[in-house]
């Protein structure tokens, strides 16, 4: 709901999984683990136990590639620079220890959207908000940074928003608006340091 209200606050193109990330987590690639897991947290997924190499090549098949390509198509479409933003949110609690970060601003190598977005946000909110924090490039997390965005030279960034902070409509839309408007400024600061040519989002 957040990535939503966000693409249309800044008027980008979204680009959503269809199915749960249980099924297939498009942020991983096919070889890595977690991309259809047997096992979340402290809970089993019956449905990805034993899983034949036909079974993942048909999830594979049919939700990473569309996903990985509907990505990819729309940054070439794209007439000038874009910038790659993915979306994702995470519980508060996880094997049983409260986690402390409202809001985890992730990086790859790649870190000047996300240095922009991290300088302007103290001022802005008391929100607890970290840098590859609650998960970072150690985690597996930056899959779709690094494929798309860190060869084509784009600017980028994942943003991590807390499950609680986000429960109802209301909260989800004040928090697409703060989003965005981090987003925009920061987009902002990058652009005037770098001076690049002008960005828009995809």
């Amino acid at each position: 709901a957040v990535a939503q209200k966000m693409s249309n606050l800044l008027d980008a193109r979204l680009v959503a999984s269809t199915v749960s990330r249980l099924v297939y987590d498009c942020n991983r690639p096919p070889q890595a683990p977690g991309a259809m897991p047997a096992r979340s947290e402290i809970h089993d997924v019956p449905g990805n136990t034993n899983l034949t190499d036909i079974e993942k090549t048909e999830r594979i098949s049919k939700v990473y590639n569309p996903f990985r390509n509907m990505v990819s198509d729309t940054l070439t479409a794209s007439a000038k620079p874009p910038v790659l933003v993915t979306i994702h949110s995470f519980t508060p609690v996880y094997m049983g220890q409260k986690r402390t970060v409202d809001i985890g601003i992730l990086h790859d190598d790649d870190s000047r959207l996300a240095d922009a977005m991290l300088a302007l946000a103290p001022d802005r909110t008391g929100l607890n908000i970290r840098r590859n924090d609650p998960y970072g490039p150690e985690d597996g997390v930056t899959h779709t940074l690094k494929l798309h965005a860190l060869p084509r030279g784009l600017l980028n960034v994942m943003i991590e928003i807390r499950n609680d902070l986000i429960a109802g409509p209301a909260s989800q839309q004040a928090m697409a608006a703060f989003m965005a408007d981090l987003l925009n400024d920061a987009l902002t600061e990058t652009k005037t340091k770098s001076k690049p040519e002008e960005q828009c989002r995809a």
